[in-house]
């Protein structure tokens, strides 16, 4: 009987040990991960702060894709970890927050966002005029649904999206009637789905300014900029810059068809359209050994000014 006690006792320690060893082993993970995690945090910030460091580096007269801050910093070994760091310009696409202006729909915008739905080709998914008309309503206070487009000398009538559309919903939330303060706020705004995202969103950003610098504006952005810059005509553009960056756009002139180098000459002397950017959105991926992170900042190049900073 003394025997057969001292076996369940030696039994039961040993699945006690057992169990705490495992425990042991799991809380001793968990704060190895905690670490690298943390260590990864600050890598990545210190990526964001290279990047902001590149871009106020960049003293030149114009932004384009030849320049160090477009090459980035991939897979940069630091200490135990790595850190990737990529800078994308956010003048080279439409600002958001530019199509309505005090509390009013800003005609230029509306004209661009709805040529942008246009050639983006989303007729299959969802219509050109009312994404454009979704869009206004969210930003603006007001709570009567915009009922018409007026674009390039058409009036196009729209359903709109107000409190009452999003209310009817099965799962009713508020109209923002504001500015978007994160682009993945478009995913609440009526008729962007997910595919429509999936194709609008390389073109779009958060800024409120309207002037698009013509070095870095996609293709599809170049063309919303109006009806005499066509396909043939972004062609030679980007033919163009990508020779030659293009630093006035003067150098123009003899590259392109007369009415559209005139239109586009018109833009820039009413500071619409420009060759310099001042906004730009960092991308900071960072890992030390099983340890992520990744941070997103928006910064002004003018003063160095932080606008948006994220932690995923």
């Amino acid at each position: 009987m003394a025997l057969l006690v001292v076996l369940v006792v030696i039994a039961l320690l040993t699945s006690l040990l057992t169990e705490l060893a495992f425990s042991t082993l799991v809380d001793l993970r968990l704060t190895e991960t905690f670490r690298d995690t943390t260590r990864a945090y600050y890598l990545a910030k210190g990526g964001i702060n290279a990047g902001r460091m590149i871009i106020q580096d960049d003293r030149n007269g114009y932004d384009g894709f030849d320049e160090l801050w477009n090459q980035g910093v991939i897979n940069y070994p630091v200490g135990d970890g790595a850190v990737t760091v990529r800078i994308n310009d956010q003048d080279g696409k439409l600002g958001i927050n530019a199509l309505v202006s005090d509390n009013t729909p800003t005609t230029l915008m509306v004209d661009r966002f709805y040529r942008l739905f246009v050639v983006l080709e989303l007729d299959n998914l969802a219509d050109s005029a009312e994404l454009t008309a979704a869009l206004i309503d969210w930003l603006d206070s007001g709570d009567t649904p915009y009922q018409a487009v007026l674009t390039d000398g058409a009036e196009i009538p729209v359903a709109g999206a107000e409190t009452a559309y999003y209310q009817g919903l099965s799962q009713p939330y508020p109209v923002k009637n504001g500015r978007l303060e994160t682009i993945e706020e478009l995913t609440l705004i009526k008729g962007f789905t997910p595919e429509v995202l999936r194709r609008v969103l390389p073109h779009v950003g958060l800024h409120d300014q309207t002037m698009v610098n013509i070095n870095t504006a996609s293709a599809e952005v170049l063309m919303s900029l109006d009806l005499e810059i066509d396909s043939g005509v972004v062609e030679e553009l980007i033919r163009y810059r990508r020779e030659t960056p293009i630093e006035r756009l003067a150098q123009l002139e003899d590259e392109i068809p007369t009415v559209a180098y005139s239109v586009l000459k018109t833009l820039g002397n009413l500071k619409h359209l420009g060759v310099l950017s001042s906004r730009y959105r960092i991308e900071a991926d960072a890992v030390v050994n099983d340890g992520q992170r990744r941070l997103l900042a928006e910064v002004n190049k003018q003063g160095n000014q932080l606008l948006f900073f994220k932690v995923n």
